[in-house]
């Protein structure tokens, strides 16, 4: 099978991330690591299925406010039915239009490219000095994280802007490149750090995301090797053979 293939046999709220839920015990991670406090106003765009996020905000880390904003209508009203918490706001609008003036601190993970331009403008013109981006696996657009615990990443306004991704890579990564072991340390620390994945999916989950790394590296000329290395081939190999996922076309 085909990647593409494997990839379309997923439900489109898995590819879209809509259905993602993010484990309490990792909100905590976040919140702590970017000093969420009492003088904060906790701003989660794109909220989905994750009004944990609000919740921990409020009651656990005691924020002035917590507004999530979503543009599926259906996701704002499930909060508000459920989650009857004061100084908690779910708001239908589109993340492009909707006001960030007030935040101090705000969680985005979108991967939309289109969507992290237009939010970088509007956290550089909107957003007061001192407030923080958090993000998880990149930072929006070509911004440069204050604050890495991997995948976690904290941006402090006035915010530090790469030239380029490989900038964005030396800041994250203190790396010029990425060979397969560092994708393979980077895969392993992400699927661990939310710590949902059932140890025996753990390696597979391994290899097919070290894989898409270190290919998305060499595609965008950032991979340390010229050539394909070894343990790619293997690997590749290993996944089309005994669990019939076809890597092939990235070669």
């Amino acid at each position: 099978m085909k990647i593409s293939e494997f990839i379309s046999t997923l439900p489109n709220t898995v590819l879209t991330g809509d259905s993602v839920v993010i484990p309490d015990d990792f909100i905590r991670k976040m919140f702590s690591f970017s000093n969420l406090n009492k003088d904060d106003i906790f701003y989660h765009l794109g909220i989905g299925n994750n009004p944990s996020t609000l919740q921990i905000a409020i009651e656990e880390f005691k924020v002035k406010k917590a507004v999530g904003i979503d543009i599926n209508a259906t996701v704002i009203d499930e909060i508000k039915s459920k989650t009857k918490i004061k100084n908690v706001y779910a708001l239908n609008e589109n993340v492009s239009s909707c006001s960030l003036s007030e935040a101090t601190v705000i969680f985005s993970w979108f991967t939309d490219e289109k969507i992290n331009k237009l939010l970088s403008k509007k956290f550089e013109s909107e957003l007061d000095n001192g407030a923080r981006i958090i993000s998880i696996w990149s930072p929006p657009a070509l911004f440069l994280p204050d604050k890495i615990d991997f995948p976690i990443l904290v941006c402090q306004k006035p915010f530090k802007i790469g030239m380029d991704i490989k900038d964005q890579l030396r800041a994250i990564y203190k790396s010029d490149c990425i060979d397969f072991t560092a994708s393979w340390n980077l895969a392993d620390r992400y699927i661990k750090s939310f710590g949902t994945v059932d140890a025996s999916h753990h390696r597979f989950l391994n290899i097919l995301q070290s894989l898409i790394i270190w290919f998305n590296a060499r595609d965008l000329g950032i991979a340390c090797e010229n050539e394909i290395p070894p343990p790619v081939k293997s690997y590749v190999e290993i996944l089309k053979y005994f669990f019939n996922i076809d890597l092939t076309d990235f070669y």
